[in-house]
Parts: C-alpha cells; sequence; structure tokens
C-alpha cells in the first residue's frame, strides 16, 4: 500500500505535468529562433523528470523502511504461531518472510545510490512517450482514413490528445468461497463434504490444516458463521456429514481481501506500463463444483464458463466474448490439480510471442475466451506479481527470460532462463521491482487493436 501512494504521485506528474510538456516539445519548430520554443520545452521535461525523481524517491525510501518493518512483523508472526501450533512450513515462510524483506531493501538502495533510478526515470518517461506515440500510429493507420471522426474520439478517449494516457477497463476481482452449508441437491448433504468424501479435494489442506510443505502451502481465510471454527471444528464437520446440532457452519475463502488486494494494487502499478487503467470491483464468488477449488490446467477455458465465473466463449457468443477482452475477470483461488504453477489464464485470439518458447515456437494460440486464475503464495515480495503476470497473457503477452520482467517464470514446462541483460538494466534503474519492458507494452496494443471493437475504444469507461 506505502509503494502504491508513491506511484500514484509519480503518475499524477507523468498525466499531468510531463504529459503537457511533451506535447509542447511536439509542436512545430519556430526556425526564426533556432526552434527556441522546442529546446524551452525539452528543459522544462528534464526539470519535471528530475523533480519527479526527487519526489518518488524519498517516498519509496519511506515505503522500503514500512516494507521491511511489515516484513518482519509478520514473519515473527508466522514463526511464533509456526512454533505454537507445530506447523513447520509457517515457521519456514515467517523466515522468508524476514529474510526476503532485508535483502529486498539492501538490494533496492543501491541503485538510487549509484544514481541508477535517475537514468531509469528518464528511461520510463521516454518508453511511456514511445508508446503514445506507438498507439497513436497504430489507430491511425487503421481508422485514419476509414473513420477520421472515430479516430479523434478514440484519441480523446484513451489520453492520447491529455488527460493520462491508458485504456481504461472495469476488471472484476473474484475470491473464490466454499460454503460449508451448500447443497446443490435437496435433501443432500453440503456439496463441500461430497467433494471431501470422494477425494476431488481435502477440505482441511485446503483450510490450511495439514499444510504441504511451506513452499506450496495454501494461505486461506476461514470465517465461521458464529466465531471462529478450528481444526476439531473442521473434523467434527465432515464427521457429522456437515449437518446436526453443534456442527459449526463456515465459510472457506482461498485467500484474505487484504492479500488479495496485495495483488491487485501491484497490478494497478505496473498496468501503467502496458497502456492500461483498471478500475477494480471485487466480489467473493461461492464455487459450485470441486473442480473450481483445484483446478485442472487442461479444462480452465471450458471451466470459465460454469458459475459463479461466467465468461463466453466465441462458440457460444463470439461479439460477448470480444467484448470481454475489455472486461477482465481476475479470480483469486488455491491451486491446480498438477501442484505446480501460480496461476493460470485464458485469451481471446491469437498473437505472437516476443521471445521463442524451447521449441522455437513463438506462436500463441487463443482459447477464444478470457478469465484469469491465480493462488496465493509468501512471500509477497517473490509472488505480489500473480495477478498482473496473468493479465498480461490476457492481453497476447507470452512467458520471457530475466527475473525481474514480470512475464518470467520458473514453472516446470515453461521455465525461462532467470538471466536477461533487459533483467539486469531494470535492476540498475529501478531496483527489485519488477515490469514490463517497452516491447511488451507495444505487443499488448497490437492485440488491443487487432481484436477490440473500434466503438469500445472510443469509449472512456471512467
Amino acid at each position: 500500500m506505502s509503494h502504491t501512494v508513491c506511484h500514484d504521485v509519480g503518475q499524477w506528474i507523468t498525466d499531468n505535468v510531463s504529459q503537457q510538456v511533451e506535447r509542447c516539445v511536439e509542436q512545430d519548430c519556430n526556425w526564426w529562433c533556432a526552434c527556441c520554443n522546442k529546446w524551452l520545452c525539452g528543459l522544462v521535461w528534464v526539470v519535471v523528470q528530475v523533480t519527479k525523481w526527487v519526489v518518488t524517491t524519498v517516498c519509496e525510501v519511506v515505503a522500503d523502511v514500512v516494507d521491511l518493518v511489515v516484513n518482519v512483523v509478520k514473519g515473527l508472526i508466522d514463526i511464533v504461531v509456526g512454533i505454537f501450533t507445530l506447523d513447520w512450513s509457517r515457521i519456514v515462510a515467517g523466515l522468508g518472510e524476514i529474510i526476503g524483506g532485508v535483502v529486498a531493501f539492501v538490494a533496492d538502495l543501491i541503485p538510487i545510490l549509484i544514481g541508477g533510478t535517475l537514468v531509469g526515470t528518464f528511461i520510463d518517461a521516454a518508453n511511456n512517450w514511445s508508446l503514445r506515440s506507438y498507439v497513436r500510429g497504430l489507430l491511425q493507420d487503421k481508422y485514419g482514413d476509414s473513420d477520421p471522426e472515430g479516430l479523434k474520439r478514440m484519441l480523446d478517449a484513451l489520453g492520447l490528445n491529455g488527460g493520462g494516457f491508458g485504456l481504461r477497463i472495469d476488471a472484476t476481482a473474484m475470491r473464490s468461497e466454499i460454503r460449508s452449508d451448500r447443497s446443490s441437491r435437496p435433501g443432500a448433504p453440503p456439496d463441500l463434504v461430497e467433494w471431501h468424501n470422494s477425494g476431488a479435494i481435502d477440505l482441511k489442506v485446503l483450510a490450511g490444516f495439514n499444510p504441504p510443505v511451506w513452499w506450496s502451502r495454501f494461505w486461506p481465510e476461514l470465517v465461521g458463521d458464529n466465531g471462529s471454527i478450528s481444526e476439531s471444528n473442521i473434523d467434527a464437520y465432515l464427521a457429522a456429514g456437515g449437518v446436526g446440532d453443534g456442527i459449526k457452519q463456515f465459510s472457506l475463502f482461498a485467500m484474505s481481501q487484504g492479500d488479495l488486494n496485495s495483488r491487485l494494487d501491484c497490478a494497478d502499478a505496473h498496468s501503467r506500463e502496458l497502456g492500461l487503467i483498471f478500475r477494480w470491483t471485487r466480489v467473493d464468488g461461492v464455487l459450485t463444483r470441486s473442480d473450481q477449488a483445484v483446478v485442472n490446467r487442461s479444462a480452465f477455458p471450458r471451466l470459465l464458463t460454469s458459475p459463479p465465473f461466467n465468461r463466453t466463449n466465441t462458440a457460444t457468443n463470439a461479439q460477448r466474448a470480444i467484448d470481454e477482452v475489455t472486461m477482465p475477470l481476475v479470480i483469486g483461488g488455491w491451486g491446480y490439480t498438477d501442484g505446480t504453477g501460480m496461476g493460470i489464464s485464458a485469451h481471446l485470439a491469437d498473437s505472437t510471442c516476443l521471445e521463442a518458447d524451447d521449441s522455437g515456437s513463438k506462436d500463441f494460440p487463443g482459447e477464444g475466451i478470457t478469465g484469469t486464475h491465480f493462488r496465493y503464495r509468501r512471500p509477497d515480495l517473490a509472488f505480489k506479481y500473480t495477478a498482473i503476470h496473468e493479465i498480461g497473457h490476457t492481453f497476447g503477452l507470452c512467458h520471457v527470460d530475466g527475473l525481474l520482467r514480470i512475464m518470467f517464470t520458473n514453472a516446470a514446462g515453461a521455465s525461462k532462463s532467470i538471466w536477461s541483460w533487459s533483467s539486469f538494466g531494470q535492476y540498475l534503474t529501478t531496483g527489485v521491482e519488477a515490469g514490463f519492458i517497452l516491447d511488451e507494452g507495444k505487443k499488448v496494443w497490437d492485440y488491443i487493436v487487432a481484436n477490440v471493437d473500434s466503438a469500445r475504444l472510443q469509449t472512456r469507461a471512467f
């Protein structure tokens, strides 16, 4: 949250000052004074960027201190709770929070002290400027001759004529919920009991008891209808078939609202690098099937059409499926049947990757439907990017090399190299925060212009 404030301050300067100065630089040259008008605007632009760097650096250092304190406190709490509950996976996770927080704090200071972040401020500003010019060119090429009035509305709606560049998108973040008393068949035991007894899920594992190794454990939120829920309450619930006197009913969430918000905050902080601006609606979605709790990756596109997700594929309603590209659904859930990975995504149309996969292919076939799913894992330092990573796939991006690039993955079967020169450059100019590069922003807009209706691009959602 503290870094979100810093990002908002820097973004306000970009939207309300930097872009206006850049438009000044782009104006026609006054030859009678050797382009003095452009030189003056360029000088003001440099001053604005230096001022932005000073303000945001002070803010970020304070935020880093706050994050360090929070990581240490959270880590100590996990260690203490883990000791008292004999939950060794929680103890290890707590140590990871503390050690990771200290390492990140020190590593973040180095680029500041050597002046790398000052250079990074100018690079980011130039990249934002380049992306806006690229998008303007794409739209001009496609609509300039065929729909000049529509093009003007697009430029206004996207903030290319001022007001902050970006496609404004209403997105839904759904936190997966399982109700202990829900039954899909009248008179039958609760679905949750049947799911557990069939072996489709292990309720105690999903609820945070009997956790697997710390690296892959769940961090759910268990909320009782009348007070807290203990492991013994879960045992009694299962033994009684979910009904009866004295049985406590509950809601089981895949993660806390705060944990979900941490992923959305990270998405907001980096979406502008792609020219996207999100407005989130947060909802809790009660799962209706066991395969929605622990997801089979190969079945995910089909799973998205079921309640409570209710997404549309092109075979059912092509126009609705296209519309949903700019109405993303991000689902916070538990995990996957293969026990690996942090998330999964489905995207509408074919795309071309920036980097080839292990087979040498750059093809990224579409599934005719959109939707993303991710699980919560600790420490946040490493896993806070899961939501925006999957959203990147939704807009046509593929996996890349480089630990400090958001689209990097080390998942089995799709792993990429930790090292890349672009990732090393990102560290020197921005610290340990991962990000997108300019070419990824361009790729996203290639995808948007190719697949999103012109009427939607002419509409400013908020």
